[in-house]
Protein backbone atom coordinates (compact mmCIF):
# COMPACT_ATOMS: atom_id res chain seq x y z
CA UNK A 1 0.00 0.00 0.00
CA UNK A 2 0.86 3.43 -0.69
CA UNK A 3 2.26 6.02 2.48
CA UNK A 4 2.08 9.37 2.12
CA UNK A 5 4.17 11.71 4.30
CA UNK A 6 3.83 15.16 4.31
CA UNK A 7 7.37 17.88 5.44
CA UNK A 8 5.40 20.85 6.94
CA UNK A 9 6.76 24.18 8.65
CA UNK A 10 5.67 23.81 12.08
CA UNK A 11 5.18 27.13 12.90
CA UNK A 12 3.09 27.92 10.07
CA UNK A 13 1.54 24.70 9.65
CA UNK A 14 2.44 25.24 5.39
CA UNK A 15 1.18 22.41 3.55
CA UNK A 16 4.76 21.76 1.56
CA UNK A 17 3.27 18.47 -0.69
CA UNK A 18 0.54 18.06 -3.49
CA UNK A 19 -2.75 16.80 -2.25
CA UNK A 20 -3.58 13.09 -1.49
CA UNK A 21 -5.18 11.93 -4.74
CA UNK A 22 -9.43 11.18 -4.55
CA UNK A 23 -10.20 8.09 -2.86
CA UNK A 24 -6.23 6.42 -2.50
CA UNK A 25 -5.73 3.77 0.61
CA UNK A 26 -3.33 5.69 2.99
CA UNK A 27 -0.91 2.75 4.44
CA UNK A 28 -0.93 3.19 8.02
CA UNK A 29 3.28 2.31 8.85
CA UNK A 30 2.95 -1.09 11.08
CA UNK A 31 5.68 -3.38 10.96
CA UNK A 32 4.75 -6.85 9.56
CA UNK A 33 3.65 -8.64 12.35
CA UNK A 34 3.84 -11.77 10.33
CA UNK A 35 7.29 -11.61 8.44
CA UNK A 36 7.20 -15.03 7.46
CA UNK A 37 3.77 -15.59 5.40
CA UNK A 38 3.99 -15.56 2.11
CA UNK A 39 3.51 -17.49 -1.22
CA UNK A 40 4.84 -21.16 -0.47
CA UNK A 41 3.85 -23.15 -3.97
CA UNK A 42 7.17 -23.07 -4.79
CA UNK A 43 10.84 -23.56 -2.55
CA UNK A 44 14.04 -21.95 -3.78
CA UNK A 45 15.56 -22.84 -6.30
CA UNK A 46 11.96 -24.07 -8.25
CA UNK A 47 11.73 -27.41 -6.77
CA UNK A 48 8.19 -27.74 -5.69
CA UNK A 49 7.76 -28.74 -2.01
CA UNK A 50 6.45 -32.28 -1.09
CA UNK A 51 3.52 -32.34 0.67
CA UNK A 52 3.86 -33.04 4.16
CA UNK A 53 2.68 -35.66 5.99
CA UNK A 54 -0.99 -34.36 7.65
CA UNK A 55 -0.56 -30.95 6.02
CA UNK A 56 -4.47 -31.72 5.14
CA UNK A 57 -5.35 -32.38 8.51
CA UNK A 58 -3.92 -29.45 9.77
CA UNK A 59 -5.27 -27.08 7.41
CA UNK A 60 -8.69 -28.01 7.53
CA UNK A 61 -8.29 -27.70 11.03
CA UNK A 62 -7.15 -24.00 10.95
CA UNK A 63 -10.38 -23.74 8.81
CA UNK A 64 -12.93 -24.90 10.68
CA UNK A 65 -11.03 -22.95 14.00
CA UNK A 66 -10.92 -20.04 11.65
CA UNK A 67 -15.20 -20.96 11.07
CA UNK A 68 -15.80 -20.81 14.05
CA UNK A 69 -14.31 -17.63 15.42
CA UNK A 70 -15.85 -14.54 15.22
CA UNK A 71 -15.48 -13.10 11.72
CA UNK A 72 -14.17 -9.53 13.18
CA UNK A 73 -12.61 -8.13 15.94
CA UNK A 74 -14.46 -5.54 18.00
CA UNK A 75 -14.27 -2.43 17.50
CA UNK A 76 -14.18 -1.08 20.92
CA UNK A 77 -15.41 2.92 21.17
CA UNK A 78 -14.09 4.68 23.87
CA UNK A 79 -15.73 8.51 24.80
CA UNK A 80 -13.26 9.97 27.56
CA UNK A 81 -15.27 12.04 30.08
CA UNK A 82 -12.48 14.79 29.93
CA UNK A 83 -15.09 17.74 31.15
CA UNK A 84 -15.52 20.46 28.51
CA UNK A 85 -14.19 18.74 25.68
CA UNK A 86 -14.09 16.14 23.69
CA UNK A 87 -11.86 13.04 23.10
CA UNK A 88 -12.55 9.34 21.73
CA UNK A 89 -10.25 6.26 21.69
CA UNK A 90 -11.26 3.77 19.37
CA UNK A 91 -9.61 0.14 19.45
CA UNK A 92 -9.39 -2.75 17.01
CA UNK A 93 -6.83 -6.14 17.26
CA UNK A 94 -3.41 -4.19 17.65
CA UNK A 95 -4.34 -1.06 16.64
CA UNK A 96 -5.25 2.66 18.46
CA UNK A 97 -7.24 5.39 16.94
CA UNK A 98 -7.18 8.78 19.28
CA UNK A 99 -9.91 11.89 17.76
CA UNK A 100 -9.04 14.81 19.79
CA UNK A 101 -7.45 14.73 23.15
CA UNK A 102 -9.78 16.95 25.20
CA UNK A 103 -8.53 20.67 27.28
CA UNK A 104 -5.17 20.65 28.95
CA UNK A 105 -5.99 18.85 31.92
CA UNK A 106 -4.76 15.49 31.56
CA UNK A 107 -7.69 13.05 31.70
CA UNK A 108 -7.27 11.97 28.18
CA UNK A 109 -3.67 10.57 28.86
CA UNK A 110 -4.42 9.47 32.10
CA UNK A 111 -7.61 7.22 30.49
CA UNK A 112 -4.81 5.58 28.08
CA UNK A 113 -2.47 4.67 31.21
CA UNK A 114 -5.08 3.49 33.23
CA UNK A 115 -6.51 0.84 30.15
CA UNK A 116 -2.80 0.19 29.22
CA UNK A 117 -2.65 2.36 25.97
CA UNK A 118 1.23 2.92 25.23
CA UNK A 119 1.17 3.22 21.75
CA UNK A 120 -1.46 5.83 18.62
CA UNK A 121 -1.36 4.54 15.07
CA UNK A 122 -3.15 7.44 13.88
CA UNK A 123 -3.83 10.31 16.49
CA UNK A 124 -6.75 13.10 14.34
CA UNK A 125 -7.19 16.38 15.55
CA UNK A 126 -10.24 17.78 14.01
CA UNK A 127 -9.72 21.38 14.75
CA UNK A 128 -7.41 23.65 16.71
CA UNK A 129 -10.21 25.01 20.07
CA UNK A 130 -8.00 24.11 23.00
CA UNK A 131 -11.22 21.86 24.26
CA UNK A 132 -10.22 19.86 21.32
CA UNK A 133 -6.16 19.73 21.00
CA UNK A 134 -5.30 21.02 24.59
CA UNK A 135 -4.52 17.45 25.58
CA UNK A 136 -2.32 16.04 22.81
CA UNK A 137 0.98 17.65 24.12
CA UNK A 138 0.46 15.42 27.09
CA UNK A 139 -0.24 12.13 24.57
CA UNK A 140 2.79 12.50 22.81
CA UNK A 141 5.26 12.89 25.98
CA UNK A 142 3.54 9.84 27.62
CA UNK A 143 2.87 7.80 24.42
CA UNK A 144 4.20 7.02 21.11
CA UNK A 145 2.20 7.98 17.96
CA UNK A 146 2.82 6.95 14.13
CA UNK A 147 0.56 9.23 12.77
CA UNK A 148 -1.14 13.02 13.16
CA UNK A 149 -3.83 14.02 10.94
CA UNK A 150 -4.67 17.83 10.94
CA UNK A 151 -6.77 20.12 8.82
CA UNK A 152 -3.25 22.54 8.72
CA UNK A 153 -5.29 25.88 9.65
CA UNK A 154 -2.94 28.15 11.54
CA UNK A 155 -4.53 29.63 15.40
CA UNK A 156 -3.38 32.18 17.54
CA UNK A 157 -3.39 30.60 21.15
CA UNK A 158 -0.47 29.47 23.89
CA UNK A 159 -2.22 26.04 22.99
CA UNK A 160 -2.18 26.09 19.57
CA UNK A 161 1.91 26.53 20.01
CA UNK A 162 2.34 23.67 22.37
CA UNK A 163 0.41 21.62 20.23
CA UNK A 164 2.50 22.37 17.38
CA UNK A 165 5.70 21.80 19.41
CA UNK A 166 4.69 18.58 20.24
CA UNK A 167 4.31 17.42 16.81
CA UNK A 168 7.26 18.79 16.49
CA UNK A 169 9.43 16.79 19.56
CA UNK A 170 7.69 13.78 18.30
CA UNK A 171 8.71 11.40 15.83
CA UNK A 172 4.83 10.79 14.52
CA UNK A 173 4.28 11.95 10.81
CA UNK A 174 2.39 14.84 10.25
CA UNK A 175 -0.83 14.14 7.52
CA UNK A 176 -3.44 16.18 6.40
CA UNK A 177 -5.58 13.44 4.32
CA UNK A 178 -8.67 15.35 2.46
CA UNK A 179 -12.34 14.29 1.39
CA UNK A 180 -12.02 10.62 -0.36
CA UNK A 181 -8.62 9.26 0.98
CA UNK A 182 -9.09 6.34 3.10
CA UNK A 183 -6.92 4.45 5.87
CA UNK A 184 -7.31 0.50 6.68
CA UNK A 185 -5.71 -0.77 10.20
CA UNK A 186 -6.63 -4.46 10.10
CA UNK A 187 -10.51 -5.12 9.03
CA UNK A 188 -11.13 -1.00 10.21
CA UNK A 189 -11.34 1.60 7.47
CA UNK A 190 -11.11 5.38 8.30
CA UNK A 191 -12.74 7.17 5.45
CA UNK A 192 -12.06 11.17 5.33
CA UNK A 193 -15.44 13.58 4.86
CA UNK A 194 -13.92 16.83 5.44
CA UNK A 195 -12.50 18.69 4.69
CA UNK A 196 -11.60 18.71 0.45
CA UNK A 197 -8.59 21.27 0.70
CA UNK A 198 -6.00 22.04 3.26
CA UNK A 199 -6.82 24.85 5.35
CA UNK A 200 -2.92 26.02 5.92
CA UNK A 201 -4.52 29.15 4.08
CA UNK A 202 -7.84 29.36 5.81
CA UNK A 203 -8.24 32.56 8.33
CA UNK A 204 -12.43 31.53 8.70
CA UNK A 205 -13.84 29.93 11.64
CA UNK A 206 -12.11 26.90 12.86
CA UNK A 207 -15.33 24.47 12.36
CA UNK A 208 -15.73 25.38 8.67
CA UNK A 209 -12.70 22.95 7.93
CA UNK A 210 -13.12 21.19 10.69
CA UNK A 211 -11.75 17.14 9.82
CA UNK A 212 -14.57 14.82 9.49
CA UNK A 213 -13.86 11.28 9.43
CA UNK A 214 -16.69 7.68 9.30
CA UNK A 215 -14.93 4.47 10.97
CA UNK A 216 -16.31 1.41 9.05
CA UNK A 217 -15.96 -2.24 10.93
CA UNK A 218 -18.16 -4.65 9.05
CA UNK A 219 -21.72 -3.45 8.71
CA UNK A 220 -20.99 -0.94 11.51
CA UNK A 221 -19.96 2.28 10.88
CA UNK A 222 -19.38 5.67 13.88
CA UNK A 223 -19.23 9.37 12.56
CA UNK A 224 -17.07 11.46 14.38
CA UNK A 225 -17.88 15.06 12.93
CA UNK A 226 -15.99 17.03 15.71
CA UNK A 227 -17.36 20.62 15.94
CA UNK A 228 -19.28 20.21 12.62
CA UNK A 229 -21.98 23.04 12.40
CA UNK A 230 -24.91 23.11 10.58
CA UNK A 231 -23.58 24.97 7.62
CA UNK A 232 -21.07 21.86 7.07
CA UNK A 233 -23.64 19.32 8.02
CA UNK A 234 -25.55 21.14 4.87
CA UNK A 235 -22.26 20.54 2.82
CA UNK A 236 -21.33 17.16 4.15
CA UNK A 237 -25.12 15.98 2.76
CA UNK A 238 -24.98 17.89 -0.68
CA UNK A 239 -21.19 16.37 -1.15
CA UNK A 240 -21.04 12.33 0.99
CA UNK A 241 -23.08 9.56 -0.73
CA UNK A 242 -23.35 7.63 2.56
CA UNK A 243 -23.36 9.22 6.04
CA UNK A 244 -25.23 6.86 7.84
CA UNK A 245 -23.53 4.91 10.94
CA UNK A 246 -25.08 3.20 13.99
CA UNK A 247 -23.14 5.24 16.32
CA UNK A 248 -22.93 8.83 16.29
CA UNK A 249 -20.58 11.26 18.13
CA UNK A 250 -22.73 14.21 18.58
CA UNK A 251 -21.19 17.16 17.14
CA UNK A 252 -20.49 20.46 19.27
CA UNK A 253 -20.65 18.77 22.70
CA UNK A 254 -24.53 18.90 21.79
CA UNK A 255 -25.14 22.60 20.62
CA UNK A 256 -27.92 23.62 19.18
CA UNK A 257 -25.61 24.94 16.05
CA UNK A 258 -25.17 21.22 15.25
CA UNK A 259 -26.83 17.87 14.67
CA UNK A 260 -29.83 19.27 12.36
CA UNK A 261 -32.69 17.02 11.47
CA UNK A 262 -31.69 16.32 7.95
CA UNK A 263 -28.63 15.48 9.08
CA UNK A 264 -29.66 13.43 11.80
CA UNK A 265 -31.91 11.42 9.42
CA UNK A 266 -29.09 10.67 6.69
CA UNK A 267 -27.02 9.54 9.91
CA UNK A 268 -30.13 7.37 11.25
CA UNK A 269 -27.74 6.65 14.33
CA UNK A 270 -28.66 3.94 17.04
CA UNK A 271 -26.56 5.52 19.67
CA UNK A 272 -25.66 9.19 19.54
CA UNK A 273 -22.83 9.84 22.49
CA UNK A 274 -21.96 13.79 22.99
CA UNK A 275 -19.22 15.20 25.50
CA UNK A 276 -19.99 17.84 28.03
CA UNK A 277 -18.65 18.96 31.14
CA UNK A 278 -20.98 18.79 33.88
CA UNK A 279 -22.93 21.62 34.73
CA UNK A 280 -20.87 23.65 31.87
CA UNK A 281 -21.29 27.50 31.44
CA UNK A 282 -22.19 26.96 27.44
CA UNK A 283 -25.73 24.84 28.42
CA UNK A 284 -24.44 21.77 26.41
CA UNK A 285 -25.92 19.77 25.91
CA UNK A 286 -28.76 21.69 24.50
CA UNK A 287 -32.56 20.38 24.96
CA UNK A 288 -33.60 20.74 21.57
CA UNK A 289 -30.74 18.65 20.06
CA UNK A 290 -31.57 15.58 22.72
CA UNK A 291 -35.52 15.95 21.68
CA UNK A 292 -34.29 15.36 17.70
CA UNK A 293 -32.17 12.86 19.10
CA UNK A 294 -34.73 10.81 21.15
CA UNK A 295 -36.94 11.56 18.02
CA UNK A 296 -35.30 9.12 15.39
CA UNK A 297 -35.21 6.62 18.20
CA UNK A 298 -31.39 6.72 19.33
CA UNK A 299 -30.31 5.85 22.52
CA UNK A 300 -28.02 8.86 24.23
CA UNK A 301 -25.53 9.13 26.17
CA UNK A 302 -23.74 11.72 27.29
CA UNK A 303 -20.01 12.26 29.45
CA UNK A 304 -21.73 14.84 31.59
CA UNK A 305 -24.38 11.83 33.03
CA UNK A 306 -22.31 8.64 32.34
CA UNK A 307 -18.24 9.41 32.66
CA UNK A 308 -16.67 7.30 30.54
CA UNK A 309 -18.57 5.50 27.84
CA UNK A 310 -17.22 2.32 25.64
CA UNK A 311 -19.53 1.49 22.91
CA UNK A 312 -18.39 -2.09 21.37
CA UNK A 313 -19.52 -3.51 18.25
CA UNK A 314 -18.40 -7.02 16.71
CA UNK A 315 -19.04 -5.47 13.50
CA UNK A 316 -23.09 -6.41 13.79
CA UNK A 317 -24.25 -5.90 17.06
CA UNK A 318 -23.72 -2.74 19.75
CA UNK A 319 -23.18 -2.90 23.25
CA UNK A 320 -22.80 0.30 25.39
CA UNK A 321 -21.51 0.34 28.47
CA UNK A 322 -20.93 3.64 31.13
CA UNK A 323 -18.55 4.55 34.01
CA UNK A 324 -21.96 5.58 36.05
CA UNK A 325 -21.54 8.95 39.08
CA UNK A 326 -21.58 7.08 42.35
CA UNK A 327 -23.38 10.12 43.30
CA UNK A 328 -26.34 9.41 41.09
CA UNK A 329 -26.40 5.79 41.72
CA UNK A 330 -26.57 6.14 45.87
CA UNK A 331 -30.18 6.02 45.67
CA UNK A 332 -33.06 4.45 43.38
CA UNK A 333 -35.17 6.70 41.25
CA UNK A 334 -38.81 6.87 41.40
CA UNK A 335 -40.56 7.04 38.59
CA UNK A 336 -43.71 8.30 40.06
CA UNK A 337 -42.53 11.50 42.21
CA UNK A 338 -39.18 12.36 40.40
CA UNK A 339 -38.79 15.66 38.49
CA UNK A 340 -38.19 15.63 35.16
CA UNK A 341 -35.03 16.60 35.78
CA UNK A 342 -34.07 13.87 38.39
CA UNK A 343 -35.48 11.21 35.34
CA UNK A 344 -32.96 12.10 32.96
CA UNK A 345 -29.86 10.34 35.26
CA UNK A 346 -32.37 7.01 33.76
CA UNK A 347 -30.30 5.88 30.26
CA UNK A 348 -32.39 6.25 27.44
CA UNK A 349 -35.05 8.92 29.45
CA UNK A 350 -33.90 12.74 27.85
CA UNK A 351 -35.72 15.66 28.60
CA UNK A 352 -38.51 14.44 26.25
CA UNK A 353 -39.00 11.19 27.38
CA UNK A 354 -39.32 12.35 31.39
CA UNK A 355 -41.52 14.87 29.85
CA UNK A 356 -44.00 11.76 28.61
CA UNK A 357 -43.01 9.91 31.46
CA UNK A 358 -44.66 12.74 33.95
CA UNK A 359 -47.72 12.74 31.66
CA UNK A 360 -48.31 9.07 31.85
CA UNK A 361 -47.73 8.49 35.65
CA UNK A 362 -48.75 5.98 38.01
CA UNK A 363 -46.33 3.12 36.97
CA UNK A 364 -46.66 0.11 38.50
CA UNK A 365 -43.66 -1.39 37.73
CA UNK A 366 -40.20 0.33 35.88
CA UNK A 367 -40.91 -2.71 33.20
CA UNK A 368 -44.18 -0.57 32.51
CA UNK A 369 -41.87 2.61 30.98
CA UNK A 370 -42.21 0.63 27.81
CA UNK A 371 -45.50 3.11 27.38
CA UNK A 372 -42.93 5.74 26.35
CA UNK A 373 -42.66 6.20 22.81
CA UNK A 374 -38.95 4.98 21.76
CA UNK A 375 -38.71 2.76 24.74
CA UNK A 376 -38.88 -0.53 23.54
CA UNK A 377 -37.53 -4.00 25.67
CA UNK A 378 -34.32 -3.86 24.79
CA UNK A 379 -33.97 -0.23 26.44
CA UNK A 380 -35.87 -1.61 29.55
CA UNK A 381 -33.42 -4.15 29.71
CA UNK A 382 -31.02 -1.23 29.49
CA UNK A 383 -32.64 0.24 32.35
CA UNK A 384 -32.98 -2.49 34.70
CA UNK A 385 -29.12 -2.74 34.13
CA UNK A 386 -28.85 0.51 35.46
CA UNK A 387 -30.64 0.04 38.45
CA UNK A 388 -31.27 3.56 39.00
CA UNK A 389 -35.37 3.30 38.39
CA UNK A 390 -37.72 1.89 40.43
CA UNK A 391 -41.26 2.26 41.86
CA UNK A 392 -41.56 2.59 45.38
Amino acid sequence: MLIYTSDIQFRSVVRQTPGLRPDRVLGIRRRNRYPNCGHSGTAAGGTRRRPRPGRHVALLAALFALLAAPLFAELSVHVIDVDQGDATLLLHDEYAILVDAGPDNGRARAYLAAIGVAHIDVAIATHAHADHIGGFPDIFEHKSVDELWYNGQAHTTATFDRFLDAIESSDAAYEEPLRGDVAELGRVRIEVLHPDRSAADYDGPLHDLNKVVRIVHGDSAVLLPGDAEAPLERELLENIEDLSAQLLRVAHHGSRTSTTTGFLEAVSPEVAIYSAGRDNPYGHPHDEVIARLERIGAAVYGTDRHGNIIATTDGIRWHVETDQYAELAAACIDINTADPQRLTEIVHIGEARARALVAMRPFDSVEELVRIPGIADVRIRDIIEQGFACVE
